[in-house]
């Protein structure tokens, strides 16, 4: 029974090529589209699944205080960890985290080779039971059993010593440090938050031996004892906060713990810590029902032409009816040809998605394997989507034309045709509402991510580049460094600098009067050399720092911002120059240089805060980084010169460099990279949405081919017969408008609310969106149209 059931459906769609074809593209490309989303979708909510203790272990977080706009901050003092392990019975371990050198990438000297490495981290011991480390070589009782012994992965344990033993051998990090390699663990997963690529002792150093409240820099985790509350646990810890630090250094007011499976997605809110991968809970839903909705368009479709369809069938049908088919055989006839046309297009769909990940994974900037898709945990939601497709898209050709009877069946004429367009128009409705709402969408994601690009900083980031300098032994090297390279012709100015603007600058207070308990916390960072030249800083007032102090000078001078300037009450900047100012760097002997113009030091998402740059004899901090502007007509000819220039002075370090302008874009990344995957998605949802149209409008033109014809023979023009088939969409589409730019409005002027510097929402967004979906229905329906216009009313009304 069944055999002949599929014989039945086979012979349907093959009767009907044209239709089968427009629905099983439309599903082929809705399921690979909402396979790859799924895939990504599911790579995301698996982060940190692995380890066996997450659903115990908790990452610390803090709130600050008013003066530093009771921010939520990932990065805590160093004293925490140990202090809420120690004192607080429901906490079993503890880690801390930190980069090398506050985020600066090491250099690596193993053998005769050398490398940077960018994920070198100080750890507690803790870290390889905590999150279930691996060991290929060495194991977690001894890795640190020596004093400075340190772990590596595989990958990189195979990137310097190849296929031999890593054991024992011996590592010197930044011409300062040499360690022993004590152990060699697996590669952790690529869905791991914690993304270490080598780990030495935090207790081998200054940043887990000195503990303070202070200089807030530490990722910390812990993990509590079965049957802990982790609120107990947290209002616990913000009490140690009066029993550790006195009141008048209180920067911070609370801690909260954040559990392990959130710390990947729901981190948006807080400020940034060491570790980079980090995503955001709002694009897994965004893309979610960006899947489901392209799903939902491809049942659309499959309806919108099975009604359209179903007035072909119905003869059919009622011919059935009348030889004594039942009810039931006439809703599992069109069950069977609804499943069979969706498996088609699902074992389509899947293998396009297999076929396009390489560039899926290109544009979303992922890594997703094949087996990743063809995994029972996508499998399973695959076949859920072909049930639900079957059921769902099949349900009105099947449940519609069975109900009927016979005798209405047989007859000629659209059967209760009022109902049947009414319900198509609707579909048709929603589908344009939906890729208008994503059009407008995509527009403004666009102009704001351009206008993020474009923006006037306050600075030039234009072809400024940054040399780390911390693996180079001695001043006389490093100056020797800055004057080989200033000898190079398209080298312009250049400045030994703490951080290029916004990485891993010092967080510092500047005070009105010595006297104060509260100033206006700032970033500082020590700077040698011409920075307003190098960074090209507008200056207001005063002058550059100066490139030489003479060693009894004690002075710390200051280059400050506006924001800087009007908290210290002055009205203009010339009013400040020479002017004393109280800093953490000397209270009693710091000097106002210059003023200059507020400029972007963080990414568009943050409003500019105060911002020092200073230099001084026995500063408090060390440049870490060399900024050079340049002017190359040939850019690698003259990073072959920098390179060159560099391993002449330093051959035992290694040569990295970063682009100012590429690090600023990259903070926008998570941005980016949304807004291409939305853009390709959308214009796939619109495709889909246009096929449904093509059949409809071939199905339009077919039904009403006699229609036409007499209106042809009594003397209709060509444009009134394309105006009769057309205006109906277009008033579909207008409808469609109507509903899709409150929604659109609503939802992406929400999203632009997460800058402080955005775009106004543009009006000729929701203009452009209404023409390019007008455009596209036009195209598509046009040939249609144009063959049912031009078409000989002879043959049309030669059966009448």
């Amino acid at each position: 029974m069944i055999k002949n059931y599929i014989k039945t459906a086979w012979r349907s769609i093959k009767n009907h090529q044209f239709f089968s074809i427009l629905n099983i593209i439309g599903l082929a490309i809705g399921i690979c589209t909402a396979v790859l989303l799924f895939a990504y979708v599911q790579q995301e909510l698996s982060y940190d699944s692995m380890f066996k203790k997450g659903k115990n272990i908790y990452r610390v977080y803090m709130q600050t205080s008013p003066e530093y706009n009771q921010e939520k901050w990932i990065a805590l003092p160093n004293a925490v960890g140990p202090a809420v392990k120690e004192d607080l019975s429901g906490v079993q371990q503890m880690t801390r985290l930190v980069k090398n050198d506050f985020g600066a990438p090491a250099s690596i000297r193993a053998g005769d080779h050398n490398f940077i490495e960018k994920n070198l981290y100080l750890a507690d011991s803790s870290l390889f039971s905590m999150f279930d480390f691996q060991f290929i070589e060495g194991n977690q009782e001894t890795v640190f059993h020596q004093p400075k012994s340190i772990a590596i992965s595989q990958s990189t344990k195979e990137k310097m010593f190849g296929s031999q033993s890593a054991l024992n051998q011996m590592i010197c990090v930044n011409q300062r440090d040499t360690f022993q390699v004590s152990a060699v663990y697996l590669d952790l997963p690529k869905n791991s938050t914690i993304d270490c690529e080598m780990i030495s002792n935090i207790m081998d150093s200054w940043m887990g031996k000195n503990v303070y409240w202070s200089n807030a820099s530490y990722e910390t985790y812990i993990h509590l004892k079965d049957g802990t509350d982790p609120r107990d646990i947290a209002q616990q810890a913000t009490k140690l906060i009066d029993k550790y630090v006195e009141k008048d250094n209180r920067f911070f007011t609370a801690f909260f713990l954040q559990p392990l499976p959130k710390v990947h997605l729901y981190s948006s809110d807080l400020k940034t810590g060491p570790t980079t991968r980090t995503g955001d809970i709002q694009t897994i839903r965004t893309l979610s029902v960006l899947a489901f909705l392209i799903i939902i368009i491809a049942c659309v479709n499959y309806m919108n032409l099975a009604t359209a369809k179903s007035q072909k069938n119905s003869k059919e049908v009622g011919i059935n009816k009348v030889l004594g088919a039942s009810r039931k055989q006439i809703i599992i006839r069109f069950y069977i040809e609804t499943a069979t046309i969706s498996l088609i297009a699902m074992a389509i769909g899947i293998f396009l998605a297999i076929l396009l990940l390489p560039l899926f994974n290109a544009i979303s900037q992922n890594d997703i394997a094949i087996s990743q898709i063809l995994n029972w945990q996508n499998v399973s939601p695959v076949f859920i989507a072909w049930l639900s497709i079957t059921l769902i898209a099949g349900s009105y050709p099947a449940l519609y034309l069975s109900q009927i009877k016979s005798i209405t069946l047989m007859k000629k004429g659209d059967n209760n045709g009022t109902k049947k367009v009414l319900t198509r128009q609707l579909l048709v409705l929603f589908q344009f509402a939906t890729s208008i709402t994503l059009i407008i969408g995509i527009i403004i994601m666009l102009l704001q991510m351009n206008f993020v690009k474009n923006k006037d900083l306050g600075y030039q980031p234009q072809s400024v580049l940054s040399i780390p300098i911390r693996s180079i032994k001695g001043l006389d090297k490093i100056n020797a460094l800055s004057h080989a390279i200033g000898n190079i012709p398209a080298t312009k100015s250049s400045t030994y600098a703490q951080s290029i603007p916004g990485y891993n600058e010092s967080g510092k207070t500047v005070y009105k009067f010595l006297t104060d308990k509260q100033g206006l916390p700032t970033q500082t960072a020590v700077t040698f050399g011409p920075i307003i030249e190098t960074l090209g800083l507008q200056l207001l007032a005063g002058s550059d720092l100066p490139s030489i102090i003479g060693k009894p000078d004690s002075t710390c001078y200051v280059l400050i911002n506006e924001v800087i300037l009007h908290f210290l009450g002055y009205r203009t900047p010339e009013e400040a120059i020479g002017k004393p100012i109280i800093t953490e760097m000397s209270a009693t002997n710091s000097i106002i240089r210059g003023v200059v113009r507020d400029f972007n030091y963080s990414n568009l998402k943050s409003s500019i805060g105060g911002y020092t740059y200073y230099t001084m004899n026995k500063s408090p901090e060390s440049p870490r980084n060399l900024l050079i502007r340049y002017q190359a007509g040939d850019l690698q000819a003259y990073l072959l010169e920098l390179k060159k220039a560099y391993s002449s002075i330093a051959p035992e370090a290694a040569f990295d460099f970063t682009f100012l302008d590429q690090y600023i874009q990259s903070q926008y990344e998570h941005e980016t990279r949304s807004s291409k995957v939305m853009t390709v998605f959308s214009m796939l949802t619109l495709f889909i949405a246009c096929l449904g149209l093509l059949g409809l409008a071939a199905y339009t033109a077919e039904l009403r081919s006699k229609e036409i014809g007499i209106r042809k023979v009594l003397g209709a023009s060509t444009i009134g017969i394309l105006n009769l088939l057309s205006s109906s969409y277009l008033k579909i589409i207008l409808l469609a408008f109507l509903i899709a730019s409150p929604i659109a409005y609503y939802l992406f002027n929400n999203w632009l609310n997460d800058f402080i510097y955005r775009i106004e929402m543009p009006i000729w967004a929701f203009v452009t969106a209404l023409f390019t979906v007008i455009i596209m229905a036009l195209m598509t329906i046009g040939y249609q149209t144009l063959k049912a216009a031009f078409g000989n009313p002879i043959k049309s009304l030669r059966d009448e």
